[in-house]
């Protein structure tokens, strides 16, 4: 069974993939300076040392990297509120619509393929899924910040399941107008 989920999982990851490939083609952004937009859009804003410590480069390195981010206008440094003379890397509205563009690109995939699928079987996927989050939150921590907000209060996977073929219903009405 571990082995035929692996297997899927691996080739569902090679054509998302190719798909989400085209957006980033288009960028004329160096992996680099993508890297850097990711983590600043999961994480709203960090220290030059702890970029140079996720990306395991120098921090002379960095420094290149936000300059030619921030003269692009993707990014720009601001005083840290608790230390003056520190200054944490902040995405700018334009670097956070790049990479929700880049994003967006996955999503729309996503909503194409499940459209595809009966009622039951996006159900299904939705009910997975979730029990899939919730094991990796209790493996790797808590939501990230950025994630949707979640309805407060219990919620069952069915009433989770019945919400995404909604929102994929919805997705797909509004893609065809």
């Amino acid at each position: 069974m571990m082995a035929a989920i692996a297997e899927d999982e691996a080739a569902l990851i090679r054509l998302f993939s190719r798909a989400q490939f085209t957006a980033l083609l288009q960028t004329t952004l160096t992996m680099q300076q993508l890297k850097v937009l990711l983590l600043l859009h999961a994480d709203g804003s960090l220290m030059s040392h702890e970029l140079a410590d996720a990306l395991k480069i120098s921090p002379a390195s960095v420094t290149g990297l936000v300059d030619r981010l921030e003269d692009r206008g993707l990014v720009e440094r601001v005083a840290d509120p608790t230390d003056r003379r520190a200054r944490q890397v902040h995405p700018t509205a334009q670097g956070s619509q790049l990479v929700d563009t880049l994003m967006a690109e996955g999503a729309g995939h996503r909503v194409a393929l499940l459209s595809l699928l009966d009622d039951d079987s996006v159900r299904t996927i939705a009910t997975a899924f979730a029990a899939l989050r919730r094991a990796a939150e209790q493996v790797y921590g808590d939501e990230v910040s950025g994630a949707p907000e979640r309805p407060s209060g219990p919620v069952t996977p069915p009433e989770e399941a019945d919400r995404t073929v909604r929102a994929v219903r919805a997705a797909v009405r509004a893609g065809s107008r």
